[in-house]
This record gives C-alpha cells, structure tokens and sequence, in this order.
C-alpha cells in the first residue's frame, strides 16, 4: 500500500550550479550530497549502464527535491520541452507572484511565459495567476499564486 510521495527528482547537467541556484534563489536547504560510482546501486535501480552519478537531496516548504548529475554516461545538458513525454516542472507557491517574477528575472532566472504571470481560468487554480520559469539547465519552474486553499486527498 502506498502511504506518501517521499521526493521530486530532476537530471541536470551541474549538480553545483544546480543545487545553489534552488538554495539561493528559492530557498530550499541542502540534506545531502554524494556521489554513487558505476556499478552502485543507481546502475540497478536505473537500468543504465555505468551509471556514475552525483545525488543532491534538498528539501523546503514540506517537499523534498532530489537533483540527479550523470557523471558517466553524460546525457542530453538541456532539459526537454514542456510538450515532451517526460518532461516535469517544480511548482513553487507564492503570495505576491509578480513581486516574485520580478526579482527572480532580475536576477537572471529565465522565464518561459513571454508576458509574465497570467491570470488561470478553469480548474481548481481558477482566479490565481502563474508563471513559467527556468533552471540553468531549462527545467520548468513555476510559480502559482492561489486565491484559495489547494484541495488535498482526503480532506
């Protein structure tokens, strides 16, 4: 029986640019960082052989991210689009989401969303407003303003 999700992961080109660009610019705090060599238990549980890999855990805001840097064998350094079979996002809440927006562009995080935050229509998020982002290696970020409490299994 399934009883929580534990982690979010994203593969990503430089776990050090990676790791201090979520830690500076979104706050979240590092738990962990190690390396795994070839033959290690992430070429079992990956299937992919020679996996080399450096593992960072972060965690923040009661979610745990873990960033994922094949050393060997290096893949593609940037990340798919949205429109991809397998391509993800972080999605981070904010209270003020273009005072938000604002200061993470002039800090030279990239954005995807041409105009900025838009207004959502439809859905449970329906009245709030949205973002799309980028990490150095083009994962998608966003950011969501609520006008209501997120509805949770359960409750």
């Amino acid at each position: 029986m399934i009883t929580g999700i534990h982690h979010f992961s994203i593969a990503c080109s430089d776990a050090e640019r990676s790791a201090t660009f979520y830690r500076d610019l979104f706050g979240l705090e590092l738990v962990s960082d190690r390396e795994i060599a070839a033959g290690g238990f992430v070429e079992k549980i990956t299937g992919v052989p020679g996996a080399n890999v450096r593992i960072v855990h972060l965690s923040g805001y009661g979610a745990n991210f873990e960033l994922l840097e094949y050393k060997a064998p290096r893949g593609e350094t940037r990340a798919r689009a949205p429109n991809h079979a397998g391509s993800a996002h972080l999605c981070f809440v904010v209270d003020d989401i273009d005072a938000a927006f604002a200061s993470l562009r002039k800090r030279g995080v990239g954005s995807r969303s041409a105009e900025g935050p838009v207004t959502l229509v439809g859905g449970p998020n329906e009245g709030g407003k949205a973002v799309y982002l980028e990490d150095p290696d083009g994962n998608q970020i966003e950011l969501v303003q609520l006008v209501r409490p997120w509805p949770t299994a359960g409750g």
